[in-house]
């Protein structure tokens, strides 16, 4: 049986690409499962209240990958909020509204409170105006922000954000003393207003499963492609 050369390599080529997409889908769901097992453990917590204190917040900053649960309290620094976007919530356009929260140990701790419709981009100081001015009890996940690498860069130099890069913010808002992480807050007290925050016990989507089979699948189909043309390819060279 002859192996046409232009046509073997291109196929190998491509079954290789698919079957390194589908090994990587297939990393991803493990750091994934990992990922929501600790999500899971620390939400299996929620009944006891745990604080997030100046020394288990400092034990996170020291961590590669920081998680952490409980409630905080502190003020809000509401000058130095910014929005975060554009994100959709239930099919409608708006941003995340980043507070930097000023905790009773005097360190920042950023807090992203939710979402926010787009109409706060217009009327950003009028409506933080009535987010609370004293002191403010907050409660929800703490751990770094993530992006991808086709999100836009952040413009400090224009006050626009699309990454919730920490220490580009601390730095644009002259903060000090931040840790490097943001918490996400699913409750506070008082009401934060026009503030939809974030659902509880939330866990990130995992279909890495689904994906990995997709791309192994289409290296299967590939290489069934190929050998059915080199199949039919040998018997019209057969005399």
């Amino acid at each position: 049986m002859r192996l046409p050369f232009k046509e073997t390599l291109m196929t190998a080529g491509c079954v290789a690409i698919l079957c390194g997409l589908g090994t990587w889908q297939v990393q991803r769901l493990e750091w994934k499962n990992a990922l929501v097992q600790r999500l899971e453990a620390a939400y299996a917590t929620q009944g006891k209240e745990i604080g997030l204190t100046a020394e288990s917040l400092t034990t996170l900053a020291g961590q590669q990958n920081p998680l952490g649960y409980g409630s905080i309290e502190g003020v809000f620094l509401r000058d130095k909020a910014l929005l975060l976007g554009p994100r959709t919530q239930d099919g409608k356009a708006g941003y995340h509204l980043i507070i930097p929260l000023e905790t009773q140990d005097n360190q920042i701790l950023l807090v992203n409170a939710g979402w926010v419709s787009e109409l706060w981009k217009d009327t950003f100081e009028d409506r933080m105006a009535f987010l609370p001015h004293d002191r403010v009890f907050l409660k929800g996940l703490v751990r770094k922000a993530d992006w991808s690498s086709f999100t836009s860069k952040n413009s400090p130099a224009n006050d626009l954000w699309f990454r919730g890069d920490v220490s580009e913010i601390a730095k644009a808002k002259a903060l000090e003393h931040v840790y490097p992480f943001m918490l996400y807050a699913e409750s506070a007290v008082p009401d934060l207003q026009d503030v939809t925050l974030h659902e509880k016990g939330w866990l990130p989507r995992n279909k890495h499963f689904e994906y990995a089979l997709f791309w192994f699948s289409m290296a299967g189909v590939m290489m069934g492609v190929y050998g059915f043309y080199v199949a039919s390819l040998n018997r019209k060279k057969a005399p």
